[in-house]
């Protein structure tokens, strides 16, 4: 399972984004015959602007007039919202081969093309913190007047519209969440159970949207990595959903022993499967390795007569300082004072603990699509209530 991502993670993938709220659009610099130009994306007053001016309008005008909408910024002197300078540019332009336009116009289709990518992904910024705190700190008029001349009069772009929009809602949500609870504490002293009851409900709803949050927070950092498609496929695989890691909710953890009780396995479960399948193998040739060592020396004391009493071991004899010290050399015994203690090897137990024991559902079946105990559950099970308690033999005592 692909694990739960962290905001420090993430930002590095929306200083696009930051830039389409303030100043309001992207830009990139370019020099063309000493001249020192910067260019901008387009908003939509941009694109309507450009269309009446480019009606019936060759391929190449268009072009031309299109980067020159895009130029805010000449040799240092700011052009931003002065439409009036846009045709002098394009006059500039005009001068300048075929080459060079194409060139220009190529750069302004790459920021279009980091403009829809970041409109992407500006819903899944909305849910970041940072967001948040950027929203209560400049609001939709920081973004109206973000300190750069003229950026007030470009208007609003898709992303600035779509982040004021979800933050408006969002205040009126959490406002509204306040009367609601402040309604609850007064009910609470009427009708304390259905109170705990419905505040429970809005715990739980409250914790499956910070979960659904999450988990499409995490499903846009790895799409950006490119570990999965926009589905939550997995490239390269037949489609299997890889999950990403995350807080399970009662409906998760239920829809995961579905799954586990009829074998429905993704990819991940497959991966696990190979990789236990591989032990197993490994475990069974050590297996064997060990039995035919075992027969080896079984066969070495028949033939050495240990068992039949014909073995007759050295006896013991006393050595001197010398021999001793000889025999120990010979040996290559460690530092005087230190022992050699073996490892003990576990990978037995821990195969046989994890691996090795068959794993089945038991009693569990899947019917109608949930996993229910077949012999406790009434709608399957038709025994009387005699019949089921009949097995049972509690224990009855004073509990002294």
């Amino acid at each position: 399972m692909l694990p739960r991502t962290t905001p420090e993670q993430r930002e590095r993938f929306y200083d696009d984004v930051e830039n389409l709220l303030t100043p309001g659009f992207l830009t990139h610099p370019v020099s063309v015959g000493g001249v020192r130009l910067h260019m901008r994306s387009l908003g939509a007053g941009d694109l309507f602007m450009l269309k009446a001016r480019t009606e019936g309008a060759n391929e190449h005008e268009w072009r031309v007039w299109a980067v020159a909408t895009s130029i805010w910024m000449v040799d240092g002197r700011t052009v931003l919202g002065h439409d009036e300078a846009i045709p002098f540019v394009a006059d500039y332009l005009r001068k300048l081969p075929r080459n060079i336009i194409e060139i220009l116009f190529s750069i302004l289709l790459g920021l279009w093309i980091r403009v829809s990518e970041a409109i992407e992904i500006i819903e899944v910024f909305c849910f970041e913190t940072g967001s948040r705190y950027k929203w209560k700190t400049i609001g939709q008029a920081g973004i109206q007047n973000s300190g750069v001349p003229g950026s007030d009069r470009i208007g609003l772009n898709t992303a600035q519209r779509i982040w004021v929009a979800f933050n408006e809602m969002e205040d009126l949500k959490r406002s509204e969440e306040v009367s609601w609870e402040g309604f609850k504490l007064v009910a609470s002293s009427n009708a304390p159970k259905a109170i705990t009851k419905i505040d429970k409900k809005d715990q739980q709803r409250r914790k499956d949207e910070a979960d659904d949050r999450q988990r499409r927070l995490d499903l846009s950092y790895y799409v950006k990595l490119g570990v999965v498609d926009k589905k939550g496929k997995v490239e390269g695989t037949d489609g299997s959903l890889h999950r990403v890691s995350g807080t399970k909710s009662a409906e998760d953890l239920e829809e995961e022993m579905r799954r586990w009780v009829t074998d429905d396995q993704d990819h991940h479960d497959r991966t696990v499967s190979e990789y236990k399948a591989h032990i197993r193998v490994q475990q069974e040739q050590k297996r064997l390795e060990r039995d035919a060592h075992r027969t080896a020396l079984d066969q070495k004391r028949e033939e050495m007569g240990w068992d039949s009493g014909e073995f007759q071991p050295r006896p013991l004899v006393a050595m001197t300082a010398q021999q001793l010290q000889a025999h120990l050399a010979e040996r290559q015994v460690g530092p005087a004072g230190v022992a050699f203690i073996p490892k003990a090897d576990n990978t037995d137990r821990v195969y046989r603990q994890h691996i090795g024991l068959p794993q089945d559902a038991g009693k569990l079946q899947v019917i109608g699509g949930k996993v229910v105990d077949i012999e406790s559950n009434p709608t399957t099970d038709q025994r009387t209530l005699n019949q089921l308690i009949q097995g049972r033999n509690p224990a009855f005592g004073t509990g002294e």
